[in-house]
């Protein structure tokens, strides 16, 4: 639903004539993300990519930003256009009980479950293409606050958010509860984790025509800039 990934704190920073990087584990692909990008022309890119391990690499870029159309000429293939959505955490208060359905932080021994709701929720969404099954969220319990709707011994729904910072890193529902009031049950849930580790407010990146862009905006979420995820593959 909400099609992100996990950010990460290590890194290597490459720096070439005119280009330079920092290469992290992709949030959104199983490829080494060219986080930080600059680059000064195409002939700044090959050196660069020369520098670089084995790939598959990946990159986000602005839509506007002409490195896109120099990433594409050195092999790389866009595979999503993104939105940056971003509000203050107050103001999300709490919502409405939903019949039957138990939130609760998530613990590893639903792995299996979270998979199966997982692959359901992130159905069509070319992030979660490119990350593959399993993402790596099956063993996310205690990062930040991590959140699932359980209906009976039903996963239906979760959510993973960073502390404080309140950045929004994986949120699903399956179809099936859809439109119960389960994503905004999650979703003020999570902002009142980050209200109290003492953050001021939730951000995520989610695919621009994907259902999480739509939920998000609906709940006073406002655009803040649109990306295109580039992949050059081994």
């Amino acid at each position: 639903m909400v099609d992100l990934g996990r950010r990460t704190s290590s890194s290597a920073v490459v720096r070439v004539e005119g280009a330079s990087c920092r290469l992290e584990p992709s949030p959104t692909a199983r490829a080494l993300r060219l986080e930080g990008l600059r680059v000064q022309g195409p002939d700044a890119v090959a050196r660069l990519v020369a520098r670089l391990p084995d790939p598959p690499w990946d990159a986000r870029v602005a839509v506007d930003d002409p490195a896109g159309a120099w990433l594409r000429a050195a092999g790389f293939e866009p595979y999503a256009e993104t939105a940056v959505l971003a509000r203050l955490a107050e103001g999300i208060g709490s919502a409405a009980y939903v019949p039957g359905v138990a939130v609760e932080p998530y613990r590893t021994e639903w792995a299996e479950a979270f998979t199966a709701a997982e692959a359901a929720a992130m159905e069509g969404l070319a992030t979660y293409g490119e990350m593959g099954s399993p993402t790596g969220y099956e063993e996310a319990a205690g990062m930040g606050v991590f959140l699932a709707a359980r209906r009976g011994d039903e996963l239906v729904g979760f959510a993973q958010a960073s502390l404080p910072d309140g950045w929004l890193n994986w949120m699903g529902v399956v179809p099936g509860e859809r439109r119960a009031g389960i994503g905004t049950l999650l979703l003020a849930d999570v902002a009142r984790a980050v209200r109290a580790a003492r953050g001021s407010h939730l951000a995520a990146e989610v695919e621009a025509g994907g259902v999480g862009r739509a939920f998000l905006a609906a709940r006073g979420f406002r655009e803040r800039g649109r990306g295109v995820l580039l992949i050059r593959r081994a």
